[in-house]
């Protein structure tokens, strides 16, 4: 299989070069709480050591759109992002077996925490109330049935349905960006 099928795809029209800095960028991805690290790279016209690439909303933000030029990076989609999903389809390539997805909504002040891969948003306020408990939708694929979320000192346990990694991505991102 072509290693750039999934951008290709994706993204019809990009020419071979932005292709080729996205295929070339895909060893320099980590994963961070929520979002993606992408190594800066001067010789690809990077000026700093790293980006933070993240999924909000349906809709791949990076830092490098914070930038002089990044109007112009947000509308073409950069090379960071492009090589975050690189890696992530890759990534589902390589994940086989079942998996669990549990979804809910929790009560923390800070970002919910979890065994597995969560996904969090926080939940808007409607009431002076709900701003002084803030809450969570949370979703975390995980390899077991029940996973434990994390808030502070308390632990709330959500119990998830049995899916493939494929599937369990698509709830996850399709239940935390509905609000």
């Amino acid at each position: 299989m072509d290693p750039l099928e999934p951008l290709r795809r994706k993204f019809p029209g990009k020419s071979r070069s932005w292709l080729k800095r996205a295929l070339a960028r895909l060893g320099d991805v980590s994963e961070g709480p929520g979002y993606y690290v992408v190594r800066g790279r001067p010789e690809l016209g990077d000026r700093y050591p790293e980006y933070r690439v993240w999924l909000s909303g349906g809709k791949w933000y990076c830092t490098c759109y914070l930038t002089e030029w990044g109007h112009k990076r947000a509308r073409d989609i950069c090379t960071h992002v492009a090589a975050v999903i690189l890696y992530r389809s890759h990534k589902l390539a390589r994940r086989e077996g079942r998996f669990y997805v549990a979804v809910g909504v929790v009560e923390c002040r800070e970002r919910p925490q979890a065994e597995g891969e969560i996904y969090a948003k926080p939940v808007t306020g409607r009431t002076i109330a709900d701003y002084a408990r803030p809450k969570w939708r949370v979703a975390v694929i995980s390899e077991r049935p029940v996973v434990a979320v994390r808030c502070g000192e308390r632990v709330e346990e959500l119990r998830g349905v049995e899916a493939s990694y494929e599937e369990a991505k698509v709830i996850a991102e399709e239940y935390v960006a509905a609000s």
